[in-house]
């Protein structure tokens, strides 16, 4: 079939611009690639028009054409109207889509449980990223958007059998000297397919200005072009809101001005820059509309100003020398920084709720909660076993808040010299068991599981699942019940008394509510053996967990003498006759 550009529709309307897009995407279809469209502002929506456009023309050639699939990234942590606005966007796309019988599929996209924002910062402690903390500029996109768009990728690769998956994005040169760059590097055009790391690429409207995209939705509501919607004037209210309340369009012109809709709207806690304008823009410019989200820019706020307060850091870090010790100094965020944190968000999410009868902000939901109480009870250091159920029910059933102090930026300053905890030497003399449980040995005999490690002989655990990634299951209300019913009858019976926190692991693992990604089960066994060492110590010392950490620590030249010895203890001797 010849799907070369036919250059005939070109002067049918003021955008022609418009009509070339339009024909680059309906010769895609018609050569037969399947497309991938990323919603998630106005210079993709922009494409959408085009890409739906094309897909229509294409269809009326060849029945046979497409699918074509929008994905919109949830991060958990967008601009909530713009997010919001963008599944409205879904819903119509999906009824023009229905209407016109267009191939058309529209998918939210989700980064995996464990990479999610919140369940980083506050589960795993990972510090937010920041210029300062960040190696790479943008590795949180990469984490919470790309992956999730690369197994979407894979995946369809898969379905449909064929290498020909490509992804469309509304990126343009005009937008910063930033992107023109990352275009060029990838060689990205609005022509044809190119191959990057994320596969089959192209960027349609790569040559197009600010202007031209406004001019879009200007024609689109003046009747000129049909389109899936008919509400982007919701779109400009929206940049107007983020540019300050002024938003020069400039239909049918090309006047260039610094007032024109270029806001950026993004993730609350992206705090690659100083400040989210944007979002600062929209709650000044309209607090009854936008106002609702003052609490997540106060969070934001809270966490820039407290990165550097080394008072808010872990001393102990994860990894584990091969000698048994790990490095201790100013690491991750602390448990105690952590706790606040959780206590901050589910307080900002409550307080929405009554305010507005809805969840308006849903951060933090059973399964966010569940894989936080997971990667706290993994890690040790509760001073109770389910500190963030327990907090959890004080905010969202009990009615207790916790607003966010008011702080001033603590700047950077000089990191002290790491010292080394020998942890390995007390999880050997405490011998924790880990994942075991003394209940296998009698009537719970049948909950037994084995798993074997490194050609070592098969080691005891309790109950698990496995699945292909670490996940809660929240199908029919397991993650709720365990949650609101389960949880308060352990309290209630007494089984959370005077035990080791990581209690509530096992609690987790046994009732299949937590599933552990395959061949995880070793490292999931030796963290709870290593956290009820780190717990056992606060016990016999009498401290808190970190000051025994500092206590017992020592400088990188006695921790080299230390093991210098050890391997001379072990050596063999050879007798001299």
């Amino acid at each position: 079939m010849n799907t070369a550009i036919d250059y005939r529709y070109v002067s049918d309307h003021d955008h022609d611009k418009y009509e070339m897009t339009v024909l680059r995407a309906q010769t895609l279809f018609l050569d037969g690639w399947r497309v991938v469209l990323g919603l998630s502002g106005k210079d993709s929506m922009a494409t959408s028009v085009c890409v739906i456009e094309g897909l229509r023309r294409a269809k009326a050639i060849n029945a046979d054409v497409g699918p074509l699939y929008i994905v919109t990234t949830d991060t958990t942590i967008e601009n909530i109207v713009v997010h919001d606005y963008m599944l409205t966007l879904h819903d119509e796309i999906t009824a023009y889509a229905a209407k016109l019988e267009l191939p058309i599929e529209c998918h939210v996209l989700r980064p995996s449980l464990s990479s999610s924002p919140l369940i980083e910062y506050i589960g795993r402690g990972k510090l937010l990223r920041t210029p300062e903390t960040s190696s790479k500029s943008r590795d949180c996109a990469y984490s919470w958007k790309i992956l999730p768009l690369k197994a979407f990728l894979k995946g369809l690769a898969e379905k449909h059998q064929t290498e020909k998956i490509i992804s469309i994005s509304g990126s343009r040169d005009e937008e910063s000297v930033k992107r023109a760059a990352s275009l060029a590097k990838r060689q990205e055009t609005e022509f044809a397919p190119v191959m990057t790391e994320l596969g089959w690429t192209m960027a349609p409207i790569k040559n197009w200005t600010l202007n031209d995209v406004w001019q879009l939705f200007s024609i689109i509501d003046d009747g000129d072009i049909d389109s899936y919607s008919e509400h982007f004037y919701k779109l400009k209210r929206i940049y107007s809101a983020g540019n300050g309340g002024v938003c020069d369009l400039f239909a049918k012109n090309t006047i260039k001005s610094k007032d024109s809709c270029g806001s950026r709207h993004g993730c609350f806690l992206c705090c690659m820059s100083e400040k989210d304008a944007s979002l600062e823009n929209q709650i000044a410019i309209d607090p009854k509309t936008y106002g609702f989200m003052q609490p997540l820019n106060d969070l934001r706020t809270y966490m820039l100003n407290t990165l550097f307060d080394y008072n808010n850091r872990s001393t102990l870090g994860r990894k584990l020398s091969k000698e048994g010790y790990i490095k201790v100094g100013l690491n991750q965020y602390s448990l105690e920084y952590r706790i606040n944190l959780l206590k901050y968000v589910l307080s900002i999410q409550a307080d929405a709720y009554e305010r507005n009868g809805n969840h308006i902000i849903d951060l933090i939901d059973y399964r966010e909660l569940l894989a936080i109480q997971y990667h706290w009870s993994r890690e040790g250091g509760e001073s109770e076993p389910g500190m963030a159920l327990k907090i959890w029910h004080e905010v969202v059933n009990e009615g207790v808040r916790y607003p966010i102090p008011v702080t001033t930026y603590t700047p950077q300053e000089f990191t002290p010299e790491y010292r080394y905890f020998p942890l390995m030497k007390f999880v050997e003399s405490n011998q924790p068991i880990g994942l075991d449980d003394e209940g296998l040995d009698n009537k719970y005999k049948s909950l037994t599981r084995l798993f074997k490690k490194n050609g070592e002989r098969p080691q005891r655990v309790i109950r698990f699942t496995e699945s292909q990634t670490f996940d809660v299951v929240t199908a029919n209300a397991r993650a709720m019940t365990f949650v609101e019913d389960f949880y308060p009858i352990l309290i209630e019976d007494g089984h959370l008394d005077g035990k080791c926190p990581t209690v509530m692991l096992k609690h987790l693992l046994e009732s299949g509510v937590v599933t552990l990604a395959k061949g995880t089960i070793g490292r999931v066994h030796d963290d709870a053996r290593r956290a009820q060492a780190l717990n056992s110590l606060r016990a016999t010392l009498d401290v808190s967990i970190p000051d025994a950490i500092m206590l017992l620590s020592v400088s990188e030249r006695q921790m080299n003498q230390e093991i210098a010895a050890r391997v001379a203890e072990n050596s063999p001797q050879f007798a001299l006759f």
